[in-house]
């Protein structure tokens, strides 16, 4: 059994290996391989996040925290930063779980939607947030704020061309 509830900073420690882990499925994916051996949320971000209230985790009875969610509100979404599974967990509807909480904490707050960027046609990203009701924007729907985090994005390495904004409105 599943459940979600709001990280804690004693949950820290445990969130970079999450998404270290969660990476491992880009090695499956030609071109994208490095993402697994890639930087991730440093424990200082996990901490800002939790701080800032959108940060959430998974618990799985019998195996403690092994996903978490964290984001941040901007003017008219809640921006999703991360979203990642252990490796050994995904696939059971884990990281939908977490997106619904998300879309709640979205609509507590008034909000009217819920934004990401993600990798353009890899299965586990754009298309399964389009299964989840996002919508991949086109660059004249691409908010000034999105349009920033896409450029920020670059400038760390990750290809402008394989990644885009998507929105899922509430």
């Amino acid at each position: 059994m599943t459940s979600i509830r709001p990280a804690r900073d004693s949950d820290v420690a445990l969130l970079p290996e999450i998404e270290r882990s969660s990476g491992e499925i880009f090695r499956q994916w030609p071109g994208l391989e490095w993402i697994a051996d890639d930087d991730v949320q440093s424990q200082e971000q996990h901490r800002a996040l939790i701080a800032g209230g959108v940060a959430f985790v998974a618990e799985l009875q019998g195996h403690g925290v092994v996903a978490f969610l964290n984001g941040e509100m901007a003017a008219d979404a809640l921006h999703v930063w991360q979203i990642a599974v252990h490796r050994e967990q995904q696939g059971r509807g884990i990281g939908r779980e977490l997106m619904e909480v998300a879309q709640q904490s979205a609509t507590h707050h008034r909000v009217n939607g819920l934004t990401l960027t993600t990798f353009r046609q890899v299965p586990w990203n754009e298309p399964y947030y389009q299964r989840l009701g996002f919508i991949t924007l086109n660059r004249e729907e691409v908010t000034p704020w999105l349009k920033a985090v896409l450029d920020a994005e670059e400038r760390a390495g990750l290809p402008a061309s394989q990644r885009c904004a998507m929105r899922k409105s509430l």
